[in-house]
């Protein structure tokens, strides 16, 4: 079982959402996966022009000269891709969007109508059965800000004939890094190993852990709101 991560955190390693990660494919490793982890900010990864020269000129390659055919065939020969970023405006990081449009030429430009929905059946044959796991942490304190991205995610994948394996979505990510909450929030980084396991294992995030992966890390989201001001402004930022 391979394990393709795809960091879209402009930090890398230095990043929250690392922390996550590093969780998930603990527990991944633990039930015998093979991990690997791509880090986006550093790869040169060019702009999708949207000439579709991938689709008719060249077909299954994309007209730039750069890292994303090395990408595109650790993709292939994963069985399963966790694309994990942070929340950048409701959704996934620049680079990472990046990343995603220049997934193009592993589709075929032909349309296939199946439930009543449109979607390009994918070039290659076992690209079809790849699970995709989401991991994603927002500074802010509710899941519902994650609700963009879940829906993108949703319709992305059911699109493709992919496998969404589960979404760790984590609100108020931060604060698995502050020194002074270490060991505070044990109990939600042994769900997301658990969720490593799960996926390694049955291919899926199960209920009960997807439910404590739901669980905000805060509960009273004014006092947050307040302890995070406080810190800005003890950086010396004036409000406006």
């Amino acid at each position: 079982m391979k394990i393709l991560t795809i960091n879209g955190s402009p930090r890398g390693e230095q990043g929250n959402t690392e922390v996550l990660i590093k969780a998930f494919l603990d527990g991944a490793r633990e039930v015998g996966a093979e991990t690997e982890t791509v880090y986006l900010k550093d790869k040169q990864i060019a702009n999708c022009r949207g000439c579709f020269g991938c689709w008719s000129t060249t077909p299954g390659v994309c007209v730039h000269k750069d890292d994303m055919p090395e990408l595109l065939e650790k993709v292939l020969q994963s069985d399963i891709a966790i694309l994990a970023s942070p929340l950048y405006i409701y959704t996934v990081t620049g680079l990472m969007k990046t990343f995603m449009d220049r997934l193009l030429p592993m589709a075929q430009p032909y349309i296939e109508v199946e439930d009543g929905l449109c979607n390009h059946p994918p070039r290659y044959p076992n690209a079809a059965s790849r699970s995709i796991v989401l991991i994603s942490n927002s500074g802010f304190p509710s899941q519902e800000h994650f609700s963009g991205l879940k829906e993108t995610f949703k319709c992305w994948i059911r699109n493709g004939n992919r496998g969404l394996a589960g979404m760790i979505c984590c609100a108020g990510g931060a604060l698995l890094q502050v020194p002074e909450l270490s060991g505070y929030f044990n109990w939600y980084l042994d769900a997301v190993r658990q969720a490593g396991r799960e996926v390694v294992q049955n291919g899926v995030i199960a209920d009960e852990t997807q439910s404590a992966l739901d669980r905000p890390l805060v509960g009273d989201i004014k006092l947050y709101a307040e302890q995070v001001n406080a810190f800005w402004e003890r950086m010396g930022i004036p409000r406006i």
